[in-house]
């Protein structure tokens, strides 16, 4: 889902597309790490330790994990700040909370809430926070990175990993063929849910270029905000530091 003021496109907007995706992750949360592997080849575990490493999350940190679905990237940052540390995901869908929650960690607690509005999360709480794959999603980029900030400490960390478009001509031809073509297909047939497979390459089409993400996370109070691709420019890293 895309910056609050939107890009329009062929997708629904506000409130009912978040209704819409809501219901879609709760559909889709038995199967969702299975196809994580195979729409990625398994390189999205590259990616979510590329996430951690931007962190500089240590022993005994603390770390925040919005839209954090299945609970992937939540408990690769649980090893990062391992046993006396301490890792908070929060999802809006139940459905993918209780598959986090299957796979428990002495360190992890997972709730139920608004990445926009964290109700009950106090400022300057965590030393990162991050969502992977999730800001696509959430309509108003403002206030999810405004929350992001507000959470962590001064000197603290803000990650964001994304699918996006590449502009290389051979990365783009790929793009095209996988992402459009065939993850559809794939996700339909692994999922049984044809709409959550369509959703997926048409969010990457109207969401933000990554220049445009990082100057909506320097407007929400970050600063020395950079960002890098992955695997062709499929993926990108956007990293920002709250001020001290």
């Amino acid at each position: 889902m895309d910056r609050g003021s939107a890009h329009k496109g062929r997708l629904p907007s506000g409130e009912e597309r978040a209704r819409l995706v809501r219901e879609m992750f709760d559909r889709i949360a038995s199967r969702y790490e299975l196809l994580n592997t195979l729409m990625t080849a398994g390189l999205h575990r590259i990616w979510n330790n590329k996430a951690v490493e931007a962190t500089g999350l240590r022993e005994g940190g603390r770390a925040l994990d919005l839209a954090c679905g299945t609970g992937s990237l939540t408990r690769d940052l649980a090893k990062r700040t391992g046993p006396t540390g301490y890792v908070l995901g929060i999802d809006f869908s139940r459905e993918m909370l209780r598959a986090a929650q299957a796979r428990p960690a002495p360190n992890v607690e997972y709730r139920l809430g608004d990445a926009t509005n964290l109700t009950g999360v106090a400022d300057d709480s965590f030393d990162a926070a991050t969502i992977a794959y999730g800001a696509r999603n959430i309509p108003d980029l403002d206030a999810l990175f405004s929350e992001m900030t507000r959470t962590v400490r001064p000197g603290g960390r803000v990650v964001c990993l994304e699918i996006a478009r590449p502009k290389g001509r051979l990365s783009a031809t790929f793009y095209r063929l996988w992402f459009d073509r065939v993850v559809p297909r794939l996700g339909a047939m692994v999922s049984g849910d044809a709409w959550a497979y369509s959703y997926l390459p048409e969010s990457v089409k109207e969401f933000v270029a990554p220049g445009e993400l990082a100057d909506i996370m320097e407007r929400n109070g970050l600063q020395n905000v950079t960002w890098r691709g992955f695997s062709g420019g499929i993926i990108t890293l956007h990293v920002g530091t709250r001020p001290g």
